[in-house]
């Protein structure tokens, strides 16, 4: 059975977006990719050695650094064992995720921008289902997706599209300070290294930029700079290009509705890796030097007690 072709690349993607990180040649940047395996064989307490196109991912999201993708790779394994309400039960097989299917699309659009940027496009599907619906399960379902980007997507930076519409304030609530923390903080930087370079939300409820304010206090300012509230939706295919856009927004690219099942056949096809993937423990008594939750996320003590106002 062919693979479903979920995310488009052109053959040109990677050289492109090797020149973007100022590497001279391609010669150079497979050297620092081999630099970074040679170390993996190394490490008594990892679980695995990376297939090369992960670890070139990591070295593109960590901006050509070799050090700082042996430290976020270091992350990826350790974090498994770190936060465990996240890396437990998180197979896309599981019963809930048809819960998660039916209640919001949350999609990786197949066409790259001209920048090299992967487009993320969230919207409930359901508002009569998000009762069930809780935050870390969309954390999961991200995680999942990063699993199927790293080795096969090109992860130069992303952009999040929202659509607010439909998304009842209950949902909204759920999503408490600790959970933003983990989901942008600890997952999609700490770990997956994912550069944001845009949030775009559209049919945004009147009570969404209050919410944003009330949050701005956990954000980056720099963060806080890329994220754009547009009144009209057409904005998309002026910013982002038709052919880019799902049709169910002006755009000619899939709908919707086709590119989840897209998404969720993906998951079934890729049943056994994410099998590998819920395997993925350190040893920690092999562990050279133990790093602690503070080293890791940045936090003081336990990351679980973690306290905000």
């Amino acid at each position: 059975m062919e693979s479903t072709p979920l995310l488009e690349l052109d053959d040109n993607v990677l050289e492109i977006v090797v020149k973007l990180l100022n590497y001279s040649s391609m010669d150079l940047f497979s050297e620092d990719a081999r630099k970074i395996r040679q170390w993996m064989i190394k490490q008594p307490h990892f679980p695995e050695v990376m297939v090369d196109k992960k670890i070139k991912n990591f070295l593109i999201l960590n901006k050509g650094s070799v050090e700082k993708s042996k430290e976020k790779i270091e992350n990826y394994y350790t974090v498994r064992s770190q936060l465990p309400e996240i890396f437990d039960n998180i197979h896309p097989k599981l019963s809930y995720m048809e819960t998660v299917k039916a209640s919001i699309y949350f999609i990786p659009l197949p066409k790259l921008t001209n920048e090299m940027y992967r487009i993320l496009f969230y919207k409930v599907r359901d508002p009569h289902l998000t009762e069930n619906f809780e935050p870390v399960h969309g954390i999961r379902l991200l995680v999942n997706i990063q699993e199927i980007r790293m080795t096969e997507d090109i992860t130069y930076g992303d952009v999040f599209i929202l659509d607010g519409k439909n998304t009842p304030l209950r949902s909204i609530l759920k999503v408490t300070p600790m959970v933003l923390y983990k989901a942008l903080n600890v997952i999609y930087t700490q770990v997956f290294s994912q550069r944001l370079k845009a949030v775009y939300i559209i049919n945004a409820p009147p009570y969404a930029e209050k919410l944003f304010n009330a949050f701005k206090s956990l954000l980056k300012p720099k963060l806080i700079e890329r994220i754009h509230f547009c009144e009209d939706s057409h904005i998309l295919t002026e910013k982002f290009g038709k052919e880019i856009i799902p049709a169910d927004y002006g755009g000619s690219e899939k709908s919707l509705e086709v590119l989840q099942e897209m998404l969720y056949q993906k998951f079934k096809e890729s049943e056994d890796y994410f099998t590998q993937l819920d395997k993925l423990r350190i040893n920690d008594d092999l562990k050279p030097r133990r790093l602690i939750n503070d080293e890791m996320f940045g936090l003081s003590g336990n990351f679980k007690k973690l306290e905000i106002d």
